[in-house]
């Protein structure tokens, strides 16, 4: 009985730890999808009004509302930042943080939108993921 009790603790403890890491996993890739929902959101929104869409020497997405106001989207510190430059002003003021967990966004603007390259990576999980925002229409 005893030796059997040896037998079956390793195994309980193995299937316990390995239940726990899928677990972990499944909610860390659950919180970056669900991060990912929501800056595609607050990015669509913003695009949809926007046009003259354009990436910096930087590589940083910048593109213009009609209000005058240009936008710059910025990835820095594993953080996507927001900013805004008000109309005639040299430097961009304000900064939002939209988006953290980031260890790689590509910028791919196009005359008609953006297409957006995401990877967000925490301590237990990652996403990939490629979405496309169309912009304002000109006319």
């Amino acid at each position: 009985m005893l030796s059997l009790l040896a037998l079956l603790i390793p195994v309980v403890l193995g299937v316990s730890l390995e239940l726990e890491r899928g677990l972990k996993k499944m909610v860390a890739e659950q919180q970056l999808h669900s991060a990912a929902e929501t800056f595609i959101a607050d990015v669509r929104d913003d695009l949809r009004r926007g046009e003259n869409f354009r990436l910096s020497s930087t590589g940083w997405l910048l593109f213009d509302l009609p209000e005058g106001e240009t936008i710059r989207y910025k990835h820095q510190r594993r953080r996507v930042i927001r900013s805004v430059r008000p109309p005639g002003a040299s430097r961009f003021k304000g900064t939002t943080i939209l988006l953290d967990d980031v260890y790689f966004i590509g910028f791919d603007p196009g005359s008609d939108g953006v297409r957006f390259d995401l990877g967000l990576q925490n301590w237990h999980g990652d996403l990939d993921t490629t979405f496309f925002v169309r912009g304002r229409v000109a006319q």
